[in-house]
């Protein structure tokens, strides 16, 4: 259930967000959180960055090696869209949240 809330969130933000956006959310987490840009990278083609790669649910996670190391950097790319686009504001998200 996590991870379809941290989709949904992630997703839903690539379609109202633009690249440079995207960028920003992601250099934000690398420079504020100290994750290496490259890893960021794997998981920042669900908030449409454009240099990242084009990866499936799965191979994202296959990259991090585990579920856990991939639903962090999914939650760190959501706090870094609230820092940069969402004016740091954590309701921003909930206009993503699946609707049952």
């Amino acid at each position: 259930m996590v991870w379809a809330i941290l989709m949904a969130w992630l997703v839903g933000a690539r379609e109202q967000i633009t690249a440079d956006q995207a960028r920003d959310a992601v250099q934000w987490v690398s420079d504020s959180l100290g994750i290496q840009h490259d890893d960021l990278l794997q998981a920042a083609g669900f908030i449409g960055h454009p240099d990242a790669p084009n990866l499936t649910l799965g191979e994202a996670v296959e990259h991090f090696g585990n579920p856990i190391a991939f639903t962090l950097c999914m939650v760190m790319l959501c706090g870094g869209l609230v820092a940069t686009v969402g004016d740091a504001d954590p309701d921003w998200l909930k206009q993503f949240d699946l609707v049952s």
